[in-house]
């Protein structure tokens, strides 16, 4: 999430989600990952990471040595992202969701650093 943001996801209805996600304990392994999969793409956009326009198979990354954890996430059930960690997901069909970015107290610490990492 921008900033490293906490951020919630509440279905409301539909068909159902897949979310894809790596801890932010991993996130060094997970970039060099991307760059080495994409080196053309990071010469032309170094920050490309940040713009949230760029997926990799989750297979890649595990050959990679990055875990990568799975949920299926239903109607009427919460999904919550954490600070500094990566992820993406897909919709089997039609879904009715929405999300929010937060920022609780433990997260100052990880606002400083992704302004450093910003830079």
């Amino acid at each position: 999430e921008d900033n490293y943001l906490y951020s919630i996801n509440y279905m409301h209805g539909g068909a159902g989600k897949t979310w894809y996600g790596v801890s932010s304990s991993c996130a060094v392994s997970f970039e060099k990952v991307m760059k080495e999969a994409m080196p053309e793409l990071f010469k032309q956009s170094p920050d490309l990471l940040h713009m949230l326009v760029t997926m990799i198979s989750p297979g890649v990354l595990i050959k990679g040595g990055v875990p990568v954890y799975t949920c299926r996430q239903e109607p009427g059930q919460y999904v919550i992202t954490f600070p500094q960690a990566y992820h993406a997901g897909f919709s089997h069909g039609f879904t009715r969701a929405e999300a929010v970015n937060f920022a609780p107290a433990d997260w100052l610490e990880y606002g400083n650093l992704s302004v450093q990492h910003y830079r």
